[in-house]
């Protein structure tokens, strides 16, 4: 086999789109992601090649470099080995994608290395080696979009009302660090006019007791507040679209046909009460609020991207960062599609199919996303790290004003249409902005609920979300 055949063939190897064969990708898209995929790296590749044929040690370079990217993209190194070690990474360098970088190098030189001092015996067995991760990558189908937690069961019963539970992720409540600026107030300002009009009773001086989502929300299902959890509620989820699942829930036994709305971090969807599961899908095409930067680019590199290559992970950044690019993953994908959320919870509604419809969404949750018209800006979702304080505490209640300004837009409509007397309706936070690590920062919560019956009132006790929780569910029938 010739020197520019073996590249190509390991380019086509390296570089082959796999992913758009498993995503829900029309013929038309798989073909145009082909392309843009191959076609230029090809027409790069070959013009390299006749220029520095005579070259051993550049062609030899060319090939290394094809191989290390080659693997990485078919074994997905990002998602199998710096995602799962990223914490360790972050001690050490406080960054990611520099000691990344440096990985790569190490591996690419060392990948040259044997290549240029085997003199090029071992190029094959490299070929055969990627050849077989390709075609194992080929049938493998784990990432593929139908292993999005989804489902719909046969229904068998209607129910004249139900309950809604709508947990917004890292929303700070009234008392918080948040609130404690001119904004801060315009936002408690707002948020307890929203609760006059519709009756809510809500608790302006309520806290979680823990600041993790893994740890607050089983506790809340289990009406427990017990820290060490780690083996009790949640275990680690067998699905790759999913971080960690659900193991007890006693709440959920409480009802007969639930809902949920999930998001890719916690699956409730195991209770065998569930009949209907919605986890988040970047793959699903929905109505994008304005700002989004809606095209096929965006689509195949941020489904590139969800396939878990450093590559892939370095140029959805890079792209992102340059400004030609939004992301539609999990979780800058949910403030995306916060309007196609709330039309899908009022449809579940609507059918009077369900007892419990139960939400969680990582709204508000960083990175950032909303400006202050509630439209989505993509340059607000990068470097949230680098943010003062000062900065933090200014975007999050943009962020918290636009999820009262899509909250009201919801609850009018349920009026409107007659239905919101025939839900009990709760609304809280598992934990606050998580701004700084003082309790006004990251336990601050919110909670407030209301019914056909209820009269707008505020508790201004010192409370526990996960202890007002339990007094108002833990002994429904």
């Amino acid at each position: 086999m010739t020197n520019l055949l073996r590249i190509n063939f390991l380019l086509f190897c390296s570089f082959f789109p796999v992913f758009a064969l498993r995503s829900n990708f029309s013929f038309n898209e798989i073909l145009l992601s082909i392309l843009i995929f191959l076609l230029p790296l090809m027409i790069i590749i070959n013009f390299y090649y006749h220029l520095f044929k005579k070259n051993e040690i550049l062609i030899n370079f060319s090939i290394a470099l094809i191989l290390l990217l080659g693997i990485d993209n078919n074994l997905g190194l990002w998602s199998g080995l710096i995602e799962p070690n990223s914490t360790i990474i972050f001690s050490y360098f406080k960054k990611i994608y520099f000691p990344v970088l440096i990985f790569l190098i190490i591996i690419f030189l060392i990948i040259l290395l044997i290549i240029q001092s085997s003199k090029g015996k071992i190029k094959n067995i490299f070929l055969v080696f990627l050849i077989t991760i390709f075609i194992f990558n080929i049938f493998d189908k784990t990432k593929s979009h139908k292993n999005i937690i989804q489902f719909e069961k046969n229904l068998n019963s209607q129910y004249l009302d139900a309950d809604l539970i709508i947990i917004f992720d890292e929303m700070s409540g009234f008392n918080s660090l948040s609130s404690t600026t001119k904004d801060g107030q315009n936002f408690n300002q707002n948020f307890r006019e929203l609760l006059k009009q519709y009756n809510f009773v809500f608790y302006s001086d309520i806290k979680s007791f823990s600041k993790e989502t893994r740890t607050s929300i089983p506790n809340l299902l289990n009406f427990s507040k017990d820290k060490d959890i780690r083996h009790k509620y949640v275990k680690n989820s067998k699905s790759y679209f999913t971080k960690f699942e659900l193991s007890k829930n006693l709440f959920f036994k409480k009802y007969k046909q639930i809902s949920v709305f999930q998001n890719m971090y916690l699956d409730y969807c195991k209770s065998t009460s569930v009949y209907k599961c919605q986890s988040y899908n970047p793959f699903n095409k929905s109505k994008y609020i304005e700002g989004y930067k809606n095209n096929f680019l965006n689509k195949i590199v941020s489904i590139w991207k969800l396939n878990g290559s450093i590559l892939s992970t370095f140029t959805w950044r890079a792209l992102r960062e340059l400004r030609i690019i939004d992301s539609i993953l999990d979780p800058e994908g949910e403030k995306i599609k916060i309007n196609n959320l709330f039309e899908d919870i009022k449809n579940d509604i609507y059918s009077n199919n369900f007892d419990l419809i139960f939400v969680h969404t990582l709204i508000p949750h960083k990175p950032y996303g909303f400006n202050k018209s509630c439209n989505y800006d993509g340059k607000l979702s990068l470097n949230n790290h680098r943010y003062s304080q000062d900065m933090h505490i200014a975007q999050h209640n943009i962020e918290r004003n636009c999820v009262i300004f899509f909250l009201e837009k919801f609850l009018f409509d349920l009026q409107k249409n007659q239905y919101l007397d025939k839900i009990d309706l709760t609304i809280l936070s598992d934990h606050g902005s998580r701004i700084n690590s003082n309790e006004n920062s990251a336990l601050s919560s919110i909670y407030a609920s209301r019914s056909k019956n209820s009269n707008y009132k505020e508790i201004s006790d010192p409370s526990i979300i996960h202890d007002v929780f339990s007094d108002n569910f833990k002994n429904k029938n």
